[in-house]
């Protein structure tokens, strides 16, 4: 009804593009990385997102940076957290196109074109200059081979990269 009367609405699930598609409006390609950053819960929240002029959303990541020494002052301590970033969300948008699959011509799609690897790859470069040693990312099942291509491996419940160079 919103869209109907031409309000601007900011919430992300009204901006996915897929809205766009569906309505099929003239969508600008050119994309840009967008990074915001607050302050929540004792650390610090990132929250990157790839959008176009229009405000479109094409994909985003939430990334935490939590406070110094915050599992073993939670009670609840998880060694593969320990100066660990975490990835809370990771997501792109529009039509699901099967891995390993190809779009089909009449579908326009914004999967598998490498958008969360660039978004995972910023949240690291954030992670690193954070003074984090590793990246952890709660991952369902199905989409763990996806984190193991790009060097994650399983510690627990999360997919884990550890970003210090090992000398021996």
């Amino acid at each position: 009804e919103l869209r109907k009367r031409k309000i601007k609405i900011k919430e992300i699930r009204s901006r996915e593009i897929g809205f766009a598609l569906r309505d099929k409006k003239n969508i600008d390609k050119k994309l840009k990385l967008r990074i915001l950053t607050y302050t929540a819960s004792k650390g610090k929240e990132y929250f990157l997102s790839i959008i176009n002029k229009q405000n479109i959303l094409f994909a985003l990541l939430r990334l935490r940076i939590p406070e110094k020494n915050f599992c073993k002052n939670s009670g609840n301590f998880l060694p593969e957290l320990e100066n660990a970033a975490l990835v809370r969300e990771l997501h792109v948008y529009g039509p699901a196109v099967e891995i390993g699959k190809k779009e089909k011509k009449e579908q326009e799609t914004w999967q598998h074109k490498g958008l969360g690897k660039m978004l995972i790859k910023k949240a690291e470069e954030i992670a690193k200059k954070e003074g984090k040693n590793k990246i952890a990312v709660i991952s369902g099942v199905g989409v763990r081979e996806y984190y193991r291509k790009l060097g994650y491996v399983l510690e627990g419940a999360y997919m884990v990269k550890n970003m210090v160079k090992k000398i021996f």
